[in-house]
């Protein structure tokens, strides 16, 4: 059997997630550099091609446009699916990379975070069983400076991602992981790309 080609780009981008986290961008910043910063705001957007596979997100698109379940997919992949579901997840995305920057960054001089994301990827119980996939996600973070927008630095494809249950057997002790949790699968992705982001901006391990 064939795969479409978003369940293609799927597991594409499972096998990207697990290579891309041995990439790590320099960062020559110095100590009294960072310590001299401030974060006075974090900017989420989405790249226009970005990959947004997120069953919580379409299902909420769908409940709001009455959708039924056997029209799901087809409204899955139109514009304002994307643009809808991408709103959902932009608030979480700045609270979780805020939470994860919290009183690290104290300084005087006033700095932004962009986010620009390119990949969120958090396959569904089906997709794990038949193809694979773990949790994920891809995205460029670039510092500047909030008076003037000059960079000050960027870490393009930052990937941070979370193993994740395989298989029948995988996907059902992940179910009950998942349902034990007080953290979404979408926060806890969320959380895991704004702690990768803030070791390396401290020049921390990764």
């Amino acid at each position: 059997m064939k795969l479409l080609p978003w369940l293609a780009r799927v597991v594409a981008l499972g096998a990207m997630l697990a290579l891309a986290g041995c990439v790590t961008a320099e960062n020559r910043l110095s100590q009294s550099d960072i310590a001299s910063m401030r974060l006075s705001a974090v900017a989420v957007s989405f790249a226009p091609d970005a990959l947004v596979v997120w069953e919580e997100g379409i299902r909420a698109y769908a409940n709001a446009k009455t959708i039924s379940d056997d029209q799901i997919t087809a409204a899955a992949n139109t514009p304002e699916a994307r643009a809808y579901v991408q709103g959902l997840l932009v608030p979480r995305i700045k609270s979780g990379i805020e939470q994860a920057m919290a009183g690290q960054l104290a300084g005087t001089r006033p700095v932004r975070l962009d986010i620009v994301v390119k990949n969120f990827a958090l396959p569904s119980a089906v997709q794990r069983v038949v193809i694979g996939g773990h949790r994920g996600m891809t995205a460029d973070a670039t510092l500047v400076d909030a008076r003037t927008g000059a960079v000050i630095i960027a870490y393009p494809n930052l990937t941070a991602f979370l193993y994740t249950g395989q298989g029948i057997a995988g996907t059902i002790v992940q179910a009950a992981i998942d349902n034990s949790d007080k953290q979404s699968p979408a926060d806890k992705v969320i959380a895991r790309y704004g702690e990768t982001y803030r070791l390396w901006l401290l020049n921390n391990k990764v």
